[in-house]
């Protein structure tokens, strides 16, 4: 089958937890022997969220379906891993932006500038604009379960839109009623205007922290 999960798939724990299923059709991933859950599945690709416990560092993966279990493949597991949501369709003239929303839902970017069925605009200095993303770390919600409230960080970060620092985030946690996604509400600093304004941040202090991977855009204008 192609199909992501469903709330049909999802079942209520004897605490009244919404957990995420383990499987989907029969289709079912172990990390270091422990049971993933399982958000897409298809022919050619299985999405799956690491769970608790694993540990870090070179592990077992397998996938299994109705009709037997792989190999295992070797991940490599990191206490964090942080990345932000910018998707393919996100691609520019050769740049990948960032994946930021006004606070309406709409996309920040240059007008017209992406795909027809994604509206953008400029972000502005002094606006609230919206990252989200993966692998930021532990919080107080497990892997797996619905975020039911407010959950935020354990480790602070530091975004930067050029050589400028945004302030404190006004939220940076994880996304309520979702499974793993993470959003931060940022304040754009006062730039100048630029179609391609770099985007880095840094996740936590002391030893050590740890800076995001990616080469990212956004664009601000007044």
């Amino acid at each position: 089958n192609t199909r992501p999960w469903a709330s049909s798939d999802f079942s209520v724990g004897a605490n009244g937890v919404v957990n995420a299923p383990t499987s989907l059709d029969r289709t079912a991933v172990t990390i270091a022997g422990v049971s993933a859950f399982v958000d897409y599945i298809s022919p050619t690709q299985v999405n799956a969220q690491v769970p608790a416990n694993t540990g870090t560092g070179p592990l077992q993966l397998t996938v299994s379906t109705a009709v037997g279990t792989s190999a295992a493949s070797t991940v490599n597991m990191n206490t964090v891993q942080p990345g932000l949501w910018a998707p393919a369709q996100f691609i520019v003239g050769g740049k990948q932006y960032v994946g930021a929303t006004h606070l309406d839902g709409t996309f920040v970017a240059p007008p017209g500038a992406l795909p027809s069925v994604y509206t953008s605009s400029y972000a502005k200095p002094g606006e609230i604009i919206i990252f989200y993303g993966v692998g930021f770390g532990t919080s107080g919600v497990p892997p797996g379960q619905i975020v039911e409230g407010a959950d935020t960080l354990s480790r602070p970060i530091q975004f930067n839109f050029g050589a400028t620092a945004a302030g404190v985030p006004l939220y940076s946690g994880l996304a309520p009623n979702f499974v793993g996604l993470y959003e931060f509400y940022v304040v754009v600093p006062s730039v100048a205007n630029s179609d391609l304004v770099p985007l880095t941040f840094t996740l936590g202090t002391g030893s050590p922290p740890v800076t995001g991977s990616q080469t990212l855009y956004t664009a601000v204008h007044n």
